[in-house]
Parts: C-alpha cells; sequence; structure tokens
C-alpha cells in the first residue's frame, strides 16, 4: 500500500484518535509509527536525531503551535501532513501554501490522499472511508 516500509511520526492529543490514526498506517504497511501527544514530546523526539519517512502533525496540540516543528522536518526533508478539527484550516495552514490537511474526522480515504500528495506517488482510490 501506500506507506508500505515507511517510518510515520504522529502528533495527535487525542490518544485515541492517535490509536485510530495508527492502526490506519499500520494497516497501509507501514514499518514503524512514532506516535506522540504533546509538542514537547515532538520537540525531543526531533531533537534526539530520530528520523522518519513521513510526518503527520496536528496544528495545534494541547493549545500549542507545531508550525515550528514542522518548518524543521520539512527543512530536513521530511514531508509533512497537517491533520485539524479545525474547518477553516482545510485549504492549508498560513506560511505552509504546499503542506496538505487533512479535516477530522478523516479516515483512512483521507489519510492516503494526503500521503500520495506529498509523496507524489500513484493516485489513491480507497472505496470505504471509515471516520476516525
Amino acid at each position: 500500500m501506500e506507506l508500505t516500509g515507511m517510518r510515520l511520526l504522529v502528533l495527535e492529543d487525542e490518544y485515541l484518535i492517535g490509536l485510530e490514526l495508527e492502526r490506519i498506517a499500520e494497516e497501509c504497511g507501514t514499518k514503524s509509527v512514532h506516535l506522540v501527544t504533546t509538542i514537547d514530546e515532538l520537540l525531543f523526539w526531533i531533537g534526539s536525531g530520530a528520523e522518519c519517512d513521513i510526518a503527520i502533525l496536528e496544528v495545534q496540540a494541547h493549545g500549542k503551535s507545531s508550525l515550528q516543528a514542522a518548518s524543521y522536518l520539512l527543512q530536513r526533508g521530511t514531508p509533512v501532513i497537517f491533520s485539524t478539527a479545525y474547518d477553516q484550516q482545510r485549504d492549508g495552514v498560513d506560511g505552509f501554501p504546499d503542506t496538505p490537511v487533512v479535516v477530522k474526522p478523516y479516515g483512512k480515504c483521507q489519510i492516503v490522499k494526503a500521503v500520495t500528495s506529498v509523496l507524489g506517488s500513484r493516485q489513491a482510490d480507497e472505496p470505504s472511508c471509515k471516520l476516525v
């Protein structure tokens, strides 16, 4: 599938949604998923020198912005996808015109399409979309 063999970093402050996203990623063949729930955990992970192939970052986690971390990941060549509960960010996040956004509730289809867009791989055409 679209994530086969990839290492995924996920920032999601709602733990159950994070677990569901982890399940979706594993279903799509990821090699590993590292789930963090706070900006501090995210920054620690980045600072540790750990690497990932793609990151899905909630725009705001517990009231703190992930944009600085997203900038750093993008600068080092890691594709980023933003997730948000705010519909007004559906068309993008200020300062990140080329970074796709998935709006909650999202399902496998939305994640696969976002991954496809940042990786430039084959078209995502998943028939069933279960909401997270």
